[in-house]
């Protein structure tokens, strides 16, 4: 069941959409010097959460149960390792595959959440077949519309990056989606 918490997530899940769109609009060093500057700003709070009693009231007050999900009570939120896996795959990948990457981990994330908690019903994991199913044809859809792309690599990658998201691996997904698809990629063609 889709619940208004979840859709509040994936609302503020959509909004990263602003990365790639900027990155499509200004220069790398540029984007990446934002990226940085958030990520060093959602690293200091994250850790300040854990490690300062007043920090950690406050977050817990206003953001607990929206922001922060039950597994990132112990760890780095999802938010942290998503801007960390922005500019790794903006400095290590070509513009296109950096691109793609980020595509496939915010919309074929937040397609795989919505179906899967609305209507999945087959569970594999955490996760359901219906959420998953989600993953793969929006990544595939993202690959096959996106323009000079090797749709071979970018076909496998989907498939991959949704291996990422639905097995129980340790490692957040949203730094494991984006660096799975992205090496798939640039190897493959390399």
């Amino acid at each position: 069941m889709i619940t208004g918490v979840e859709i509040k997530r994936k609302i503020v899940h959509l909004a990263t959409l602003s990365i790639p769109i900027g990155y499509a609009m200004l220069p790398e060093k540029t984007v990446v010097t934002i990226l940085l500057l958030l990520f060093f700003g959602f690293l200091i709070v994250d850790l300040l959460r854990h490690y300062h009693s007043g920090v950690a009231a406050l977050f817990k007050r206003y953001f607990d149960g929206t922001v922060l999900r039950e597994k990132e009570k112990d760890t780095l939120m999802g938010s942290t390792f998503f801007l960390f896996s922005s500019i790794l795959v903006i400095l290590f990948f070509p513009k296109s595959i950096a691109m793609v990457s980020l595509l496939i981990l915010i919309l074929s994330d937040t397609a795989a959440a919505l179906v899967g908690r609305g209507i999945g019903r087959i569970r594999i994991f955490r996760k359901t077949l219906e959420g998953s199913l989600a993953f793969l044809v929006s990544s595939l859809l993202i690959v096959w519309v996106y323009p000079d792309l090797n749709r071979f690599w970018g076909s496998l990658a989907a498939l991959c990056a949704t291996l990422m998201e639905l097995l129980p691996i340790q490692v957040d997904d949203n730094l494991t989606i984006p660096l799975v698809a992205g090496a798939i990629m640039f190897f493959g063609v390399g």
